[in-house]
């Protein structure tokens, strides 16, 4: 009888109920740990598509018989419809540059940025597209380019202007 009056008292409901919310409390510090971990390591990392240097161009033939002026234009409308405002555009000289974009959308807008550069070679037969990225550190940015944006790119361009 001694030891079933023992095991009632340390089995009281109020002392379960104690160690519950414990336990939840727990739990919920937790999860918020975790998730503000996440969110923090996410923000933080380089973007997978950026490479540090200053090689990150490429370059579409032009489709024979293609008119530079249409061309580009075509350069022009492309660029703008994948999200690149143009800053400063040449056509007697063949020169496109896109003001920074924040174009990954995986990443914080103030923490990278791409933009974009298109020369046509002064025969007009390629087109030269580099696409320079730069990551933001402490102190400063690191330059690079930006993989994603040059497969994008040149793919959209020779399906328009390309062979």
């Amino acid at each position: 009888m001694l030891y079933k009056k023992r095991y009632m008292k340390a089995s009281i409901k109020g002392a379960t109920v104690k160690t519950m919310v414990n336990k939840r409390v727990w739990l919920g510090v937790l999860v918020i740990v975790l998730v503000l971990g996440m969110t923090v390591l996410g923000c933080s990392s380089t973007p997978k598509s950026f490479i540090k240097g200053s090689v990150g161009d490429t370059t579409v033939l032009l489709r024979n018989g293609i008119d530079f002026d249409l061309a580009f234009r075509e350069v022009a409308f492309l660029l703008n419809r994948h999200g690149f405002e143009t800053e400063t555009i040449q056509p007697e000289v063949g020169y496109i540059r896109t003001r920074w974009s924040s174009w990954d959308s995986t990443t914080t807008i103030d923490a990278y940025r791409v933009r974009i550069i298109c020369n046509f070679n002064p025969a007009r037969t390629q087109l030269i597209v580099k696409a320079e990225a730069e990551y933001r550190v402490k102190g400063g940015w690191v330059s690079g380019y930006d993989t994603r944006a040059i497969e994008t790119l040149r793919t959209d361009l020779n399906n328009v202007v390309g062979n």
